[in-house]
């Protein structure tokens, strides 16, 4: 969870930065906005992006449901919105999601924004949210990269410690974040910047691996010895390593399932205002996820659920990876290598 700074002062100086946020996901007069948060939601979050949505004239309040039965009890770390939450962000137009977990990745995700509501996830701290706020030419960039790889159909993975992945897109659909929810039924994370795809699941053959440097999520920490993941017919087989391969191998042991050691989707970062040191500059309050996930050239990897994305493995968790040092081609084309885009169409 985020540890956010609480205080009625703050409140002077988000309010401009969330409306600023709103208006780039083109939140207007008249929208019905709903904030959904929980009872560990830091409340001048809540407050601020209400009075935000208000200053834009939109019709908006606070929904708030306690975290410890609906959400922190099922371990998973998603939202668990109650059945009227759910029904009345089915109406609304727009959602913040400010909720400790996030409703990514649950079952109930799809069937909101389904009727067209939009959902932007907000979780950073202000500083990081100013930072990064969303912008047109990180949407450019992550538009130009999902129109290059919606026609790939192979994609390998390589590096020089070892990584040698390859998979199937097939028919599978490209998608990206860039910070903005401004058109109907599209949901985004503030502070994110990624083109990305799932793959058909039973072709993911080799090796990956993660180099010192590397971050391995959920545990928020850059990998300190090489750990080595082995495909078999799209199912990671065999984790090999010291420290951080135990620590992955046994949390999939005690909460995944058989979809947890699919692969999820693959892609790269296109936000050049990230930094890949955040996790362990802002280790004070727990964030950082967001940007190391985005920085500009990185592969970004997960293994588990991916329904939300157009995939077929359903799984209990979603395991992200980012690389630093991994090149990516598509089709036998270089798109990134060490963070550095070989592509310009998608630079």
């Amino acid at each position: 969870m985020i540890r956010l700074p609480i205080s009625q002062d703050s409140a002077a100086d988000i309010i401009p930065i969330f409306r600023q946020g709103l208006k780039q996901s083109r939140v207007k007069a008249g929208e019905k906005v709903v904030v959904y948060a929980d009872s560990f939601t830091n409340p001048v979050y809540s407050a601020a992006f209400m009075a935000a949505a208000r200053d834009l004239e939109a019709d908006a309040f606070v929904m708030t449901q306690p975290l410890i039965n609906a959400d922190a009890s099922n371990k998973l770390g998603r939202a668990n919105p109650q059945r009227l939450m759910i029904e009345v962000m089915k109406m609304a137009d727009f959602v913040v999601d400010v909720s400790t977990g996030g409703m990514l990745y649950s079952n109930d995700h799809e069937a909101i924004l389904a009727t067209g509501t939009r959902i932007l996830r907000v979780r950073e701290p202000e500083d990081i949210l100013l930072r990064l706020m969303p912008s047109e030419e990180v949407k450019d960039r992550a538009n130009r990269g999902v129109a290059r790889y919606q026609s790939a159909k192979k994609i390998h993975l390589t590096s020089p410690d070892g990584t040698d992945l390859v998979m199937s897109k097939g028919a599978r659909a490209a998608s990206n974040q860039y910070g903005m929810a401004e058109e109907m039924g599209r949901w985004d994370h503030w502070g994110t910047g990624l083109v990305c795809t799932t793959v058909e699941e039973d072709t993911v053959e080799g090796v990956l691996v993660l180099s010192p440097g590397d971050v391995l999520f959920p545990f928020e920490r850059y990998v300190t010895e090489p750990l080595l993941i082995t495909f078999e017919k799209g199912v990671a087989s065999r984790f090999e390593g010291a420290r951080e391969a135990t620590m992955l191998r046994g949390y999939l042991d005690q909460h995944g399932d058989e979809g947890a050691r699919r692969l999820s989707h693959v892609g790269w970062g296109v936000e050049h205002r990230a930094t890949w040191e955040a996790l362990s500059t802002r280790s004070w309050d727990n964030a950082g996820g967001v940007e190391t996930r985005s920085c500009y050239g990185n592969v970004l990897l997960a293994i588990g659920e991916n329904r939300d994305l157009g995939g077929k493995n359903p799984s209990r968790l979603h395991i992200d990876m980012a690389f630093r040092s991994t090149r990516l081609e598509i089709d036998g084309q270089p798109i990134v290598d060490a963070c550095k885009f070989l592509d310009e169409s998608v630079a």
